[in-house]
């Protein structure tokens, strides 16, 4: 038995069609509202999986760390809302945590076709992450699989759980695992200057957070 956690922050747009499919794969869902403004919360509650709704946004990391808590089984899957990331690589990842404790996608295996801006920014925190982690080719991807009771100390702010879940299993000598998986970009919304500027903004709080770990662990 396992849990799928979803994560989901303005994504009425996808989440219903991201649960059409996950509810196929998996009995126990919890998809966390993480303070969202249109109507994600309500089109999650139409499936029969469990919502839990932060009352303002607080960051994946903390959507991410409520759906642990409240989850009850120690398999645990994380997939972001947006459903670029595709709920059929589920099996895969529950028979490789059998000898994991974290499984990571990796979308260059696959031969993904990134968007330009995510390629040159995936592509240097990767390579930042490598040198210390170099089991894993994708640390940013949203695709993964864990054993809840080597992650409950999970926290952080903003978008950082990604990479705070990677340097925490590499300090604790946790088996890492990857597996190819592809990623659907058809799905995502035009981007205005605005959005743009929010991205970068993102991505350079997440490379210094890899020069961080980079420099604790030299």
């Amino acid at each position: 038995m396992f849990t799928v956690i979803v994560p989901a922050y303005n994504e009425e747009e996808n989440i219903g069609k991201l649960l059409e499919k996950l509810t196929k794969k998996a009995e126990r869902i919890i998809v966390v509202d993480d303070g969202s403004t249109d109507r994600t919360y309500p089109i999650a509650k139409k499936f029969k999986v469990r919502v839990i709704r932060h009352g303002r946004n607080r960051g994946k990391s903390q959507a991410v760390a409520t759906g642990i808590k409240a989850s009850k089984t120690e398999k645990l899957v994380l997939i972001d809302a947006d459903g670029q990331l595709s709920p059929k690589y589920i099996p895969a990842f529950m028979k490789e945590l059998e000898r994991c404790d974290l499984v990571v996608g990796n979308r260059f295996l696959a031969g993904a076709k990134f968007p330009l801006h995510r390629l040159l920014a995936n592509l240097l925190i990767a390579k930042l992450v490598s040198l210390r982690i170099p089991e894993v080719g994708d640390p940013l991807n949203g695709l993964r699989a864990l054993r809840r009771s080597k992650f409950k100390d999970l926290g952080g702010n903003g978008f950082g759980v990604d990479l705070d879940m990677l340097f925490k299993a590499k300090r604790k000598n946790l088996r890492i695992c990857q597996l190819p998986v592809t990623a659907d970009y058809s799905v995502q919304k035009g981007m205005s200057l605005s959005d743009y500027a929010k991205k970068t903004f993102r991505y350079g709080q997440i490379l210094l957070q890899a020069v961080e770990f980079l420099l604790a662990s030299s």
